[in-house]
């Protein structure tokens, strides 16, 4: 897409990181497998440690050269993702 660094990296962020609480809505609207919907996000979300920061490294390195992967917080990432 020819972006900027910050913002694709930003954009790399955020589709890379998991998603499904609003899936879970639509299922309980619907008595959709409410289970099955809860089980996958909590699945998803603990694959997420692992994998944001993979798909990060291999999209960035990818997209913008391996020179970015030096400028990235790493560090910063890992705690945040500890937290959450």
């Amino acid at each position: 897409l020819a972006m900027p660094a910050p913002m694709g990296l930003t954009l790399l962020v955020v589709t890379s990181s998991p998603g499904g609480s609003y899936s879970n809505w639509w299922c309980s609207m619907f008595n959709a497998d409410l289970a099955l919907s809860v089980t996958m996000t909590a699945i998803s979300t603990l694959l997420s440690t692992f994998m944001l920061p993979l798909n990060l490294y291999l999209y960035s390195k990818w997209s913008y050269g391996g020179d970015i992967l030096g400028v990235l917080d790493w560090t910063g990432l890992f705690v945040a993702l500890a937290i959450v």
